[in-house]
């Protein structure tokens, strides 16, 4: 076989598996971020059984993969779940049902009404490209400092929520970092970055 030929040959299927492999897990770890900021967003104070968990991070993962783009996908949903804790915060007595129920499709109250929302909010962006941009940011806060793990990203984006003066948002992005931390690898070891600041 010449070497045009080996170069001409298609892909070989471990080639092809490896990708997918790839694939799958960028696929499992947006949606278990995208869990730990839909959890800490509206039900931060309890405690799930594993069964409840795994029903809405499968959904989740459903989400992201019918999205054209993971990464578009993961960011909707975490812009749907932000904007649902703005309104669950300016209508007090809203009652958030658990995960499963929340999350299910068939419930025109729950998540599934928040896409016009994000369609109201994208519609607007496409005359003031600023507009609530803190909120899609968001997303990409908490994946970046989850991935690195780094200090100077955690510092980076608390620096950017007080500048957006983004209070709600930055309260939200340390609690879910903090959530984060035992579960997820690579995150900022929050208890260590504070003791280095004060020690400073």
């Amino acid at each position: 076989m010449t070497h045009q030929a080996v170069s001409a040959a298609p892909l070989s299927p471990l080639t092809i598996e490896k990708s997918f492999a790839e694939y799958e897990q960028e696929v499992k770890r947006l949606s278990t971020i995208a869990w730990h900021i839909a959890y800490t967003a509206l039900w931060n104070t309890l405690d799930f059984s594993a069964k409840e968990k795994q029903q809405a991070l499968s959904f989740i993962t459903k989400f992201i993969l019918e999205a054209d783009n993971q990464k578009k996908g993961y960011s909707d949903f975490v812009q749907r779940v932000i904007l649902a804790r703005q309104y669950i915060n300016t209508h007090g007595t809203i009652y958030i049902p658990i995960p499963s129920q929340w999350l299910n499709a068939e419930n025109k109250k729950g998540f599934a009404g928040t896409a016009p929302w994000l369609e109201s909010l994208k519609a607007t962006r496409t005359s003031l490209p600023q507009y609530k941009i803190a909120i899609k940011a968001f997303a990409e806060a908490i994946v970046e400092t989850v991935e690195s793990g780094a200090a100077k990203d955690f510092h980076y984006w608390r620096s950017y929520f007080i500048n957006q003066n983004a209070q709600g948002l930055l309260n939200l992005f340390l609690s879910t970092i903090a959530n984060c931390q035992n579960s997820i690898p690579k995150t900022v070891n929050m208890a260590s970055y504070i003791n280095n600041k004060s020690s400073k």
